[in-house]
């Protein structure tokens, strides 16, 4: 039986990314960058923000022609933008075969066996699938770092989310899955993996939490880093610090995203914390671990957010010291409740949502670049991931501290652990060189 030929473009996070590694293993297709010479196209979707869906959306507009030229050409959607508009899709886009969302992967071989026989267009968004994990993702050979998923869907209720919607409630992966997971990616040379999930750090199972998770990771023979993200800041815990703080595999850093740095705000996007708590939270984590370095996610001109409120995340900025922040300007999403008081008089204008993204996006380019200045000179341990996508005489790796380190080094180094001495602090990165 001759092997199908998948193309495949994925957009958002790194949940996304780890969805179409499982959908390129639930088919056992080839992979071509080429549409034109696929079997099968697939746009995995992200919906996170406008801008995001609206660009996956023009995306499957790209693929009409192939469908017209070629009759047997099955093309599909899935992820995040597939669940949110379901039917629709279906209505709207004449040249599409299926629309899948992110938890029914598993039953995507049987899927397109029943276009193949039965031409038909089938719609499969429902959260009611009894193993939403099954099917492993398809890891590359060689790669020294994979993503290994714990958990999907959400039950926060963060009014300008959409992530609850279009990934369901919060359902944890069993322990055993989690560990035979890790095992499966070391026995292919990985060295490092990262959990992911939507609040990765609620994890838990029975009277296991998060904190257990990462002991129990951190006993694995031949894993060398854990790293995890995204977490919820009430979700730190005292078990989750102490197990950071004592399981050497941990990476020094956490993605913490504070969106406001001020209360109103934080209360009007139900983020069910206040700024005292966050900032607290990073107290406990640095007193733990003094030299954790810290990330987060920022919105601005959310809805009903004055120039005082703004001035608010600017100080929480300052006064945190973030080692870098991925900040946006506030996108409504369908069905929220931040979309209901965008559409109300307390939305902010567009130029004025970009003037204070603009400024808070300098301010953080020079917290970050003082930040990695004071690197230089230092020794830092790096893991080498790939060739640097400038010049493939430089290498590209990233200290425990989630720092990218770029060198000039000779590819057999990639996958292997070594020291760089950093001789250069940018904004986004370091450079540094190869101590042998």
């Amino acid at each position: 039986m001759k092997t199908e030929t998948l193309y495949l473009e994925t957009y958002g996070c790194q949940m996304n990314e780890y969805d179409s590694d499982r959908i390129r293993n639930a088919l056992g297709a080839s992979l071509t960058e080429d549409p034109r010479q696929a079997d099968i196209v697939i746009v995995n979707t992200c919906a996170i923000r406008e801008k995001a869906d609206q660009k996956a959306l023009s995306s499957l507009g790209r693929f009409k022609n192939l469908k017209t030229k070629n009759p047997e050409l099955i093309v599909g959607v899935t992820g995040c933008v597939a669940q949110l508009y379901g039917d629709d899709l279906i209505r709207r886009i004449p040249h599409l075969d299926f629309v899948l969302g992110p938890r029914a992967i598993p039953g995507l071989p049987r899927l397109i066996e029943e276009i193949r026989e039965n031409k038909s267009r089938p719609v499969e968004t429902s959260f009611d699938v009894e193993e939403p994990f099954d099917v492993l993702p398809y890891h590359q050979e060689g790669k020294p770092t994979a993503f290994v998923s714990i958990q999907q869907g959400c039950n926060k209720k963060c009014a300008y989310c959409i992530v609850p919607t279009v990934r369901g409630a919060e359902v944890n992966r069993p322990l055993e899955d989690i560990i035979a997971e890790a095992r499966h990616l070391i026995a292919k040379g990985v060295k490092e993996i990262t959990l992911i999930g939507q609040t990765v750090n609620s994890w838990k199972l029975g009277r296991l939490r998060f904190g257990d998770l990462l002991r129990d990771l951190g006993e694995i023979e031949g894993l060398e880093r854990i790293r995890f993200t995204t977490s919820y800041p009430r979700d730190i815990t005292k078990k989750m610090v102490e197990s950071m703080t004592e399981v050497p595999k941990i990476c020094r850093h956490i993605h913490l995203p504070v969106q406001s740095g001020s209360d109103k705000v934080l209360r009007l996007m139900n983020r069910t914390y206040t700024r005292n708590w966050y900032v607290d939270s990073v107290k406990r984590l640095r007193d733990a671990m003094p030299d954790i370095a810290i990330s987060s996610d920022i919105i601005v001109g959310y809805p009903g957010e004055t120039e005082d409120d703004f001035e608010q995340t600017m100080t929480l900025v300052e006064e945190v010291g973030f080692d870098s922040s991925f900040s946006f300007k506030y996108s409504p999403r369908p069905g929220t409740a931040g979309e209901e008081l965008w559409r109300s008089e307390e939305r902010v204008e567009e130029s004025t949502a970009g003037r204070r993204l603009a400024r808070l996006q300098e301010y953080q380019r020079e917290i970050s670049l003082a930040k990695n200045m004071k690197r230089i000179g230092k020794s830092e341990l790096v893991l080498i991931e790939e060739e640097s996508r400038n010049d493939s005489s430089w290498l590209c790796g990233r200290t425990e501290h989630n720092r990218i380190v770029n060198f000039p080094g000779e590819k057999e180094l990639i996958g292997k652990m070594v020291e760089v001495r950093i001789t250069e602090g940018l904004a986004n990165s370091l450079r540094g060189q190869y101590i042998n």
